[in-house]
């Protein structure tokens, strides 16, 4: 692109990149608790869905959350998207997915999009919250997409430049990418892989510690809560917390069936959560419980 993008660009690529509307709205409160579900890692085998997922009823939650690697091999065959599809309804709107590398490594990604009828990354906003769905596999296959890489990133300092209204702007994404970031414990004792050298914009080079994680500092300056929640644990560790000294909140949350492939890790056999937060709009808080799978 020969000229930087000013800002009213800004916002038409985001509306363009978007199936939802990103706009932030005011917001009449009530004193109900919001309930949302996050799941990470959640496959039994190459295209099944953790048979206990799959016997949940996800109609008590508002939205659905999914963080990545919902099968082995999601797109191995277009059988498993249909699976996937009648487990948590991929076409609403209070379903959003942040595709893991088990999710894209057979190719066919256009059977994701068009199951979700949205691109891989976008912004939305519902309740006072800016939700921000980010791809983390441009690299997959060692070669990175330079244009949506690009894109992607002109996308996070859109909403970040932008954001005034929302209570909250929550982020997800599959791999964990926090590395480096503040005094963060090292990740490859706690996520299924660390990608906190992953770029997320080319030219210059920027991973998140350097690129994305000063853009989220400014939002914080502005009184807004930010979560970044990534779907890639469950194999080491089912659940993750740390709280920045810059007040950001960083959560992990992946499920590790019982089976054969996962047994040579160490959470075989012991006790799988799921993560749920509890969203009060009237005072403008979330937290959040580890629920036991059962």
């Amino acid at each position: 692109m020969k000229q930087p993008m000013n800002k009213i660009s800004f916002l038409l690529l985001l509306v363009f990149l978007s199936s939802c509307s990103f706009e932030e709205k005011s917001i009449e409160s009530n004193n109900n608790i919001h309930n949302y579900i996050f799941l990470g890692h959640t496959y039994q085998n190459d295209s099944q869905v953790d048979e206990r997922l799959a016997d949940m009823d996800f109609s008590v939650y508002e939205q659905i959350w999914l963080g990545g690697d919902i099968c082995a091999e999601t797109t191995a065959d277009i059988n498993t998207i249909r699976h996937i599809d009648e487990i948590f309804d991929l076409s609403s709107l209070t379903t959003h997915w942040s595709f893991g590398n088990h999710d894209i490594r057979n190719g066919n990604i256009q059977w994701l999009t068009d199951a979700t009828g949205r691109p891989s990354f976008y912004a939305t906003y519902f309740n006072g919250i800016t939700l921000l769905i980010l791809n983390t596999n441009f690299s997959n296959g060692g070669t990175y997409a330079k244009a949506k890489v690009n894109a992607q990133y002109e996308l996070i300092k859109s909403v970040c430049d932008t954001i005034v209204e929302s209570s909250h702007l929550i982020l997800i994404t599959h791999h964990s990418v926090w590395n480096n970031v503040d005094q963060i414990a090292d990740m490859n004792d706690y996520a299924n892989g660390d990608l906190s050298n992953l770029l997320f914009s080319i030219g210059p080079n920027l991973n998140y510690a350097d690129g994305v994680y000063p853009l989220l500092k400014k939002v914080v300056d502005k009184g807004i809560n930010i979560i970044h929640i990534a779907g890639d644990f469950g194999q080491k560790v089912s659940n993750y917390q740390y709280l920045t000294s810059d007040s950001i909140q960083f959560i992990g949350s992946g499920i590790t069936s019982n089976t054969d492939y996962h047994s040579k890790f160490p959470t075989n056999d012991s006790t799988d959560v799921f993560l749920v937060l509890h969203h009060n709009i009237s005072e403008r808080t979330i937290t959040w419980t580890f629920e036991e799978l059962q």
